[in-house]
This record gives C-alpha cells, structure tokens and sequence, in this order.
C-alpha cells in the first residue's frame, strides 16, 4: 500500500506540471472522444476524423461531468494574449451528433482581474455538487505579495459559488495541482506540486470544510527530473 501509494504520488507531483496530457477522453452518451490542445485551441478526433471543437484560444481545460447527466461538459480558461493567465471561465455542454462534438456555452464569468491560469475539478465532500477549482495568481487582503492562490467553487447547476477562496496552502508555492481519491476515503484529496526556492515537494491535502488539512508530504526534490528519475526507478 505504501510503495502504490508513493507512485501515484510522485507520478501526480511529475505529470501534473506538464498540464493536460497529449490526449483526454471525454465520454458523452455512449460516445467516446479523445480530445487535446494544440497551439491554444482544442480538437477532437474518433477514428480518423477531427474537428475543432472549440473556436475560442483557451490556456487550460478539464474535462468533467459537473452535473451528473453521465455527458461531461468541457471547461476551459481562455487565452487573451498571455500565455501565462487567461480572460473567462466557460462552461460547454455537450453533445455526439454524426461522430462529431457540438459544444454549447451555458457559463461564462469573467476572471481576467485575478489572472486565473488553471481549472479542474472535483468532488471534495459528496454535497452534491460538483467542485471546481481556479487557480489565480493575485494578492489578498492579508497578503500582498501576487502568488499563485487556490480559488474553489461550487457549480449549483446554473453557476459558481464561492466555496473555499484561500490564499495558500501552505508558506511554499502552489506550482500545480491535481484530484484523486488517493486514500480511498470516497471523495477526492487535493494533490498539490510545490515550490520553495529551487526545491519541490508533493503535498496531498483533504477539505475540512473551513480548509484544508495535510495527510501526507513527500520528501524534498532539488529539482522535477529528480522526481522522475525516482519514479522511473521504483521496483514494481
């Protein structure tokens, strides 16, 4: 248990800094498609045929089920000039007609002013509702140095609702983040990369409801390849 338990640690803490990989699949209906960026817009193919299947540059996107229809929706942050944070927050329905993806926009929030440059999601706590996260980079009230902050909502169906706006997890930096029921508690914990100096560490947290609460640091890197090269080496 252990030695899985720190392979999907190590393996969360190195992929999830390279971002979405190459190809995602999203289930809708009985449909299966394997979708991925390229040069900032997002395309689809099933088989041979591809498309764009959205129309607008984006910087980051997940692929989740936000309302338990068993169709997932795409949510994306979209780009606006800078590669490192994007504009709006948009939520696409979904639909499989002749082999091809057709979006519908349902939501869409403006977030250009605390430069968001990450979205996921989640289930957090079985309340319901579907988790979302946005990662910004900005300053707080108590805290006016801009740094990456952990930003989670709830979708209620028709829009977000602020949940849990932090301003860090911890004193390192929030680098990236990803989602898993890495303990098996039946909701999911937050696996976060972060950085101090020239050092990274993986730190997987679990939401408390007033915040959130550490179950397990890994030990300090000088750098990611060390984490890879770790990976790489343990014995299965």
């Amino acid at each position: 248990m252990k030695k899985l338990l720190f392979i999907i640690i190590l393996l969360t803490g190195a992929v999830c800094y390279l971002r979405q990989p190459e190809y995602c699949s999203i289930a809708i209906g009985q449909n299966t498609y394997e979708i991925y960026e390229k040069n900032n817009y997002l395309y689809a193919k099933k088989g041979y045929k591809k498309q764009k299947v959205i129309h607008e540059k984006i910087i980051d996107y997940k692929v989740y089920d936000i309302d338990g229809d068993q169709t997932e929706e795409i949510l994306v942050i979209t780009h606006i000039g800078d590669q490192l944070y994007g504009g709006d927050f948009i939520v696409f329905d979904t639909e499989s007609v002749k082999d091809q993806i057709v979006t519908k926009e349902i939501y869409r929030e403006d977030f250009s002013a605390i430069k968001p440059w990450k979205v996921s999601a989640c289930n957090l706590d079985n309340d319901g509702e579907a988790d979302i996260f946005i990662g910004v980079h900005k300053d707080t009230v108590f805290y006016k140095d801009e740094r990456n902050r952990p930003f989670f909502y709830s979708w209620d169906g028709k829009s977000l609702k602020k949940k849990w706006l932090g301003s860090f997890f911890t004193d390192w930096e929030l680098v990236d983040i990803t989602f898993g029921d890495f303990f098996n508690l039946g909701y999911d914990a937050a696996a976060i990369l972060e950085k101090r100096n020239d050092e990274y560490r993986v730190g997987i947290y679990k939401f408390i409801g007033f915040g959130f609460e550490n179950m397990y640091t890994s030990k300090i890197y000088r750098d990611l390849n060390s984490i890879r090269k770790e990976y790489r080496n343990i014995n299965y």
